[in-house]
């Protein structure tokens, strides 16, 4: 896997290598628990040491991987504390950012993918898409609705809060394939931003987010971990629906 040259996407090598990595945590490439070392990461990707070693200094800030004494780096685990601290953040910045762009509105054309993004859970349960999709459709709706937030750094914020939030999703999934959001959820956000209605959008956000901060946490703690301890995440793909 060569990454691509950074007169092709504006990035330097750091930042490429960085997002790549952070990708392959994110969807579960490197599960938790999953160790390497700088050298494999630079020969898989055909690079110099330099920007995997910044890299991966930049995603220990990030909490997502710990060094290991002269061994590498290992991704780090998956707990029911951080989960539900990662959930409470979720909820706090997403009504609000909800709220904030139903006061500023949103523009024609997000409104209409975020309404086309609100109808994917009817097409889950009617099983017309799989789980994969309907993962996506919901992480791209919220992220939708930070960007008209009106608030860069804000916005900026709760994608980051979405990526770590989808890894762990993604475990839930695995472990528990029902786990979805129920139809008519997505279609209630939508409905108060068309509306500009501030209030209506940032209740219906927040409820969103307690029911998945609920889920989650439920179905993390079918495993034998509890508290602190890592979860055992499941091997394979999602299941289809």
């Amino acid at each position: 896997m060569l990454l691509v040259g950074a007169e092709e996407n504006g990035l330097d090598r750091t930042s490429q290598a960085y997002r790549a990595i952070r990708r392959q945590i994110i969807d579960l490439t490197l599960p938790p628990g999953s160790s390497f070392t700088e050298t494999s990461l630079a020969q898989r990707w055909q690079v110099s040491k330099t920007p995997v070693r910044e890299a991966l200094a930049r995603l220990r800030r990030d909490g997502l991987v710990e060094a290991l004494p002269r061994a590498g780096y290992v991704v780090s685990p998956v707990t029911l504390q951080d989960t539900d601290d990662l959930c409470a953040l979720r909820a706090l910045l997403s009504g609000e950012a909800a709220a904030a762009a139903a006061r500023h509105g949103v523009d024609a054309p997000a409104l209409t993918r975020l309404e086309s993004l609100s109808r994917v859970p009817f097409a889950l349960a009617a099983g017309e898409v799989e789980l994969e999709e309907s993962l996506r459709a919901g992480i791209e709706f919220e992220a939708i609705i930070a960007n008209f937030s009106g608030n860069n750094r804000f916005g900026k914020a709760i994608v980051d809060v979405l990526d770590e939030l989808e890894r762990v999703l993604r475990m839930a999934a695995l472990i528990e394939p029902e786990i979805s959001s129920p139809p008519g959820e997505l279609e209630a956000i939508f409905e108060h931003l068309r509306a500009r209605d501030a209030d209506g959008a940032r209740e219906a956000m927040r409820e969103r987010c307690e029911r998945v901060r609920r889920d989650v946490l439920q179905v993390l703690a079918k495993s034998l971990s509890i508290s602190r301890a890592h979860i055992e995440m499941p091997t394979g793909p999602l299941p289809p629906r």
